[in-house]
């Protein structure tokens, strides 16, 4: 009852909830009650029966709640009210008890209310998930309930709708706000072939659809889900308050004990029993956590628990994935070499074929360069990835294709001549080459060029000055390419031509070194980094299912200028929980002090306990709507 607040699942708006009237018509009783026996009404039994109601409404929860706790055998702060309330009980105070009652659990209702105010960010991305579609059926438009829909399915958006699903635009072309997702709020072109997400407003355009991922599959139930889980994973402070709640309650009693037994006042001890209720203490630091953890939700990045939040807090290392991450994953193909007897188009075709349903940047690049030269792509079948080396499939004819590093079939020695000065020339112009063999044999030579993004200078002095003391590269790519982007970044180390085991090493040696390590990256192949470093932040717009579920923190929007909100709104949300620790032990020693020295009577300190736990609440709640200025080096 009383000390449910570590556990801040349920939302409830006060004014409308009928466990808010029960307890108003419970302090309504005792208020009647107090009224009768002051007026000197008759019979006296009408103004006891009053009061007894009203402890009966108010007081047996808290009760029962005690009860509950102790056969499960967990500590449960309401067994310190609990006892306050039956001493009274005891003593002839039925009043005291009334009232005792009444303010701890109106308390309790104001204290809940006011911490929703931490994930409020939940219900307003709930509410802008629209419930009802206009699904195309040939000639035909059907409004349907949104959960009908599926993956396939065609859907009409009208300008001033919300988006229902995530998906891919197949006609037409309009502005996007995204703010609700993403909280960019300049809204942004979407034409064919473009991706939109769920939630987000169509402003101005007629657009045909065609969805790719409904309901909780979408980014926005995976945000809402998130957020939700967020509640359920307790930060390492939670850990000191666990154990303090652990001990408190002997204390507290022990205290009650001697203050009773040195004062003689069974009241000042039932004082120091409701004073010593360490609300305040277990609210520090949910409160404060899934407030964190909404207020980035609200700005386009996903956090899956507040612990992974206290982890970036303490972080000095952050290490980047080069292509996709630090680049703008948009390469382009700039240049093919060719073997004897086959065509740049042959060439865009064998690769296209391996590549067409692989994920990776450099993949698309290929496939999107074989489209617009018009080259028919085969199926291929036995696809299969070689992480950090490249991929390969066989066509129907029984050959074997194969695109990706030249350490795929023995190093940049086994290739003819021709192709190892090529790849010469490529590197040293900063571009990646892609090899093509057929059946072992190289036919082709594939060069790649992708850009970095705007801003990322800017980025990295950001994470400096908030005290990332060593930032690097670590990428699969050759040293001259990985070196220009280091050069062009800021970033003053790198490490090239790292297959995911090598990675994970150069992670893991800085780990043994002390360090805290984040990695950043969006790829299959980081999918291991990520998992390994203390913290891995995913690249959640271009970024694969893989990386998203292996990572602690995704960034919807791919926007790497919002990296030093996230570190500065986890190191305010570790010392805003210290804060709150020290408030709400301070609170208690007051309290009790105040109660044992016969300060405060038993409703006073009531009174006083829940001052203290809704200022905690209160000072939780203040990162829910902390602004940050974001870093004008835009990245996304």
């Amino acid at each position: 009852m009383i000390g449910r607040f570590s556990n801040l699942g349920v939302y409830q708006e006060l004014l409308t909830t009928r466990k808010f009237y029960v307890t108003l018509s419970g302090g309504l009783a005792a208020l009647a009650g107090y009224l009768w026996q002051g007026q000197g009404w008759t019979p006296e039994l009408v103004s006891i029966l009053l009061v007894l109601a009203s402890v009966g409404v108010n007081g047996f929860p808290i009760i029962i709640g005690a009860v509950k706790g102790l056969l499960k055998r967990q500590v449960n702060v309401d067994e310190l009210v609990s006892l306050a309330i039956v001493a009274c009980l005891v003593q002839g105070e039925y009043l005291t008890a009334a009232v005792v009652a009444f303010i701890m659990t109106l308390g309790a209702l104001v204290e809940e209310v006011t911490s929703d105010c931490a994930r409020r960010s939940i219900h307003r991305l709930a509410a802008v998930t629209p419930q009802e579609a206009t699904l195309v059926q040939g000639e035909k438009e059907v409004r349907v309930a949104v959960d009908k829909l599926r993956p396939g399915d065609q859907l009409l958006v009208k300008p001033g709708e919300r988006i229902p699903v995530d998906a891919r635009i197949i006609q037409g072309k309009t502005m996007v706000d995204e703010s609700a997702i993403t909280g960019e709020s300049v809204p942004g072109m979407k034409q064919e072939g473009d991706q939109v997400m769920a939630g987000t407003l169509n402003h101005n355009g007629v657009v045909v659809i065609e969805a790719l991922k409904v309901g909780r599959d979408t980014m926005l139930g995976r945000i809402i889900r998130l957020v939700e889980r967020a509640e359920a994973h307790k930060p390492r402070a939670t850990r000191f308050i666990d154990r303090y709640a652990g001990w408190f309650t002997p204390l507290i009693l022990t205290i009650a004990g001697l203050t009773w037994f040195f004062s003689g006042e069974i009241s000042r001890a039932v004082a120091v029993l409701i004073a010593g209720c360490p609300c305040a203490l277990i609210m520090a630091a949910p409160t404060a956590t899934v407030a964190a953890v909404g207020r980035l939700a609200s700005s386009g990045v996903l956090v899956k628990a507040g612990v992974y939040l206290e982890e970036l807090a303490a972080s000095d290392v952050i290490l980047f994935d080069k292509t996709g991450t630090l680049t703008r994953g948009e390469p382009r193909v700039s240049q093919v070499a060719l073997g004897k007897k086959y065509s740049r188009d042959d060439i865009l075709g064998l690769a296209a074929c391996v590549e067409k349903d692989c994920t990776h940047p450099l993949a698309r690049a290929v496939v999107k360069a074989a489209h617009y030269a018009g080259v028919r792509v085969q199926k291929a079948r036995e696809v299969l990835s070689e992480i950090g080396l490249g991929i390969r499939a066989v066509l129907l004819d029984n050959r074997l294709v194969e695109v990706g590093s030249p350490y795929m079939n023995g190093g940049t020695a086994a290739l003819p001549p021709l192709f190892q000065e090529k790849i010469s020339l490529i590197r040293d112009s900063g571009a990646t080459p892609l090899v093509v063999y057929l059946d072992k044999d190289a036919v082709g030579l594939i060069s790649v060029r992708d850009e970095l993004r705007p801003g990322i200078r800017g980025v990295i002095s950001d994470l400096e000055r908030l005290g990332m003391g060593r930032t690097g590269i670590l990428s699969g790519d050759h040293e001259k390419a990985v070196a220009t982007i280091a050069r062009d970044s800021g970033i003053k180390s790198f490490w090239w031509e790292l297959k995911p085991d090598r990675k994970l090493g150069i992670i893991e040696d800085f780990q043994n070194k002390g360090h805290k390590v984040t990695f950043v990256g969006d790829g299959i192949n980081d999918a291991p980094a990520l998992a390994k470093a203390d913290i891995g932040i995913a690249m959640g717009e271009k970024g694969t299912d893989v990386a998203l579920e292996t990572a602690d923190i995704a960034l919807v929007r791919d926007d790497l200028s919002t990296l030093p909100v996230i570190v500065s709104m986890g190191r305010r949300m570790v010392r805003l929980i210290k804060i709150n620790v020290f408030l709400g032990v301070g609170f208690n020693f007051l309290a009790v002090w105040g109660s044992a020295a016969g300060f405060l009577s038993p409703i006073q300190a009531a009174v006083f306990h829940n001052i203290g736990s809704v200022i905690v609440v209160l000072s939780s709640a203040s990162l829910a709507f902390a602004r940050f200025k974001r870093s004008s080096h835009g990245t996304g």
